[in-house]
């Protein structure tokens, strides 16, 4: 199976600050194991891997983490809520703020494309986003992977971003075709500590409405939740990441890896999955903004090996963003 370092693994990214002309290479450190700086994470027909491009988490020398696998505590939902069966669909807290926009470096990672927002001031304790799943259109034989997810942490030190590599706690959907059959799934992930994508039972088909979150309840414990609002089902899993920086949000497309043990990272051939739109909302220290004005500096990514964009993302809108399939 796929596991979740090749997507995490490390990889370089190269950060353009916008309306420049200068490409400046970056390094990211990502998960143990991948290479330089990357994002990693990911599903995957087996088991999905870390990102190489951008942020990956990559644990510290010396750091350790103590992983707890238990249910998510419970969470009053609304009285006009749909009845979900499995998990509780509750909104990112804090109070609402519309902020001036941070601002926004552009990037290239070897396989994360979306935004990553770095809190300069305060702690990252809740992300959540949504999107529709796309439809993967398989080849006739081989294998071929997409991941779609939000996450706390993972990320390097990129321009203006604080460095949140130690841990990752990530959760979304995938999409993969193997042999010419589409399979789609959703999962969790919590770096340094489970190295490889855990199925979460929630049944995904291509066009579901998909809402996932991230939160951190104190102490180092995580629930990592997606729910599937089109069959009302879900399903959450808790963690404890101790060491977690609480210091990065993202939204990412990833194309998953292989192992990455050896230093390097095979990546699955990416997925044609069409174009997905993402849109989301952080807290941080209390306040919770729309991904569209938060007013901390962003990273927007694309994945692009060799000088060639496989996917690329859109520019911020009131409607989030989109991601696009260039090439595999």
């Amino acid at each position: 199976m796929l596991t979740r370092r090749g997507i995490h693994g490390r990889a370089r990214v190269a950060a353009v600050p916008l309306r420049a002309v200068a490409v400046l290479l970056l390094a990211l450190a990502l998960v143990a194991g991948c290479d330089p700086a990357t994002p990693t994470s990911g599903p995957s027909a087996s088991s999905a891997s870390r990102p190489s491009t951008v942020a990956t988490a990559s644990p510290k020398p010396g750091a350790t983490s103590s992983a707890s696998a238990t249910k998510s505590p419970s969470a009053s939902p609304s009285p006009t809520a749909p009845v979900i069966v499995g998990a509780v669909q509750a909104a990112c807290p804090g109070h609402a703020t519309t902020p001036h926009r941070g601002s926004v470096i552009g990037g290239q990672s070897r396989n994360w494309a979306g935004y990553i927002v770095g809190a300069t001031k305060g702690r990252v304790t809740c992300v959540e986003g949504t999107w529709s799943q796309p439809r993967v259109r398989c080849p006739a034989s081989g294998q071929t992977s997409v991941a779609i997810w939000v996450g706390i942490d993972g990320s390097s030190a990129i321009g203006s971003l604080p460095d949140a590599s130690a841990t990752l706690a990530q959760t979304g959907t995938s999409g993969q075709c193997v042999n010419g059959e589409a399979q789609y799934n959703a999962w969790y992930e919590f770096l340094p500590d489970l190295r490889h994508m855990a199925q979460l039972h929630v049944p995904v088909s291509a066009g579901d409405k998909i809402w996932a979150q991230v939160r951190w309840f104190g102490k180092g414990k995580f629930v990592a939740t997606v729910i599937n609002l089109t069959k009302l089902v879900g399903d959450s899993q808790a963690w404890t990441l101790r060491l977690a920086p609480l210091l990065t949000a993202e939204w990412i497309v990833e194309e998953p890896a292989l192992n990455c043990s050896s230093g390097t990272c095979q990546f699955v051939t990416l997925a044609r999955f069409g174009t997905v739109r993402l849109n989301g909302a952080v807290t941080v220290s209390g306040s919770r903004y729309k991904i569209y004005a938060i007013p901390f500096p962003y990273l927007r990514t694309s994945i692009n090996r060799s000088g060639k964009n496989l996917a690329v993302p859109s520019s911020l809108s009131s409607r989030g963003f989109t991601v696009t399939w260039k090439s595999s």
